[in-house]
């Protein structure tokens, strides 16, 4: 597990109050989500992370790409 130090913009966390969800929670899901990460039935991870759902990975990953991320990797296909 790596940590990071990232300040998050007012405009982020206004967001997240006005939908009255922890910054957090937002950031994990999404990373969940574009990763992949299902736990497996019955038995959360630890540390938080798990994808929201099928269409919750889909959107990730295409948002991912439509920014073009993934093609800053010189063996996407």
């Amino acid at each position: 597990m790596h940590k990071i130090d990232v300040e998050l913009p007012v405009e982020f966390i206004a967001l997240c109050e006005r939908d009255n969800l922890q910054a957090p929670e937002v950031i994990r899901d999404f990373i969940a989500d574009l990763c992949g990460i299902v736990p497996w039935r019955g038995a959360p991870r630890s540390d938080g992370y798990s994808s929201t759902g099928c269409d919750g990975r889909d959107r990730a990953w295409e948002y991912y790409e439509a920014v073009g991320f993934a093609e800053r990797n010189p063996h996407h296909s």
